[in-house]
């Protein structure tokens, strides 16, 4: 005779009508998956969420969710990719627009913070709260990077390039080192500010107004990177303004 399981060990999960999405709207459901996994990722920490705590968040079987991805990491994957595509956007149009290589760090500074600003979750998931290193960090022992380092890279890269032109022509004193070690100087200092602002906002720390602050870390940056014109002053592009 098959063994009664009893109710304390049962666990039942109840799909309702109302959760259902008409055909053609899965488009909808992959929405729901991100938001939900986003929410409980920060909520809980990346290690402790399960694809069937996201789906009961969801109101769908983990069977379902398995239609949409196959892993929690596929949805991380899914959540950061998303957002970096808008900063590579932004900083194209950096590129298209920009008038000269001083024109183009300014405003590529100030995007950045304002793209970090603007994605905080995501930009959380990618450098602040995600997989710790288990074992001591060396070069024969590497965790695999994340997904905010597989598709920053090519970002990077790109500063990487921009330094390395403006030090060719002048812009940048070439006395600081090597474009690599002044783009990553770089990259610090911006991240710095993001992770500030994101990991305490006001009231829990009282910030100046935040388009005050990225001009004023940006005219910082500047000052120490950039030769000076024979005026003995930077030229500015105006105020840049966080929405």
């Amino acid at each position: 005779m098959p063994r009664k399981r009893s109710p304390a060990s049962a666990r039942t999960y109840t799909i309702s009508l109302a959760n259902r999405k008409a055909r053609g709207s899965g488009h909808e459901r992959l929405e729901e998956i991100l938001a939900a996994a986003r929410e409980l990722f920060l909520e809980h920490g990346f290690e402790n969420v399960s694809t069937r705590k996201i789906a009961e968040r969801v109101g769908i079987s983990q069977t379902a969710l398995f239609a949409y991805y196959k892993t929690k990491d596929d949805i991380l994957s899914r959540l950061i990719r998303d957002a970096f595509e808008e900063l590579d956007r932004t900083i194209a149009e950096v590129d298209r627009t920009a008038r000269d290589h001083r024109d183009w760090l300014r405003r590529g500074i100030a995007a950045y913070i304002a793209f970090g600003l603007s994605h905080p979750d995501e930009y959380r998931l990618a450098f602040m709260v995600i997989k710790a290193y288990r074992r001591p960090y060396n070069v024969e022992q590497r965790e695999e990077p994340g997904e905010g380092t597989r598709v920053g890279v090519p970002i990077f890269l790109r500063l990487v390039e921009k330094v390395g032109e403006s030090m060719r022509d002048g812009v940048i004193r070439r006395e600081l080192g090597s474009p690599m070690l002044v783009a990553q100087a770089l990259w610090a200092s911006m991240h710095g500010l993001v992770a500030a602002l994101i990991a305490r906002p006001r009231p829990h720390f009282p910030w100046e107004d935040v388009n005050a602050l990225i001009e004023v870390q940006t005219n910082m940056l500047l000052e120490g990177m950039l030769v000076r014109r024979k005026t003995g002053q930077l030229v500015a592009t105006g105020p840049f303004q966080f929405r």
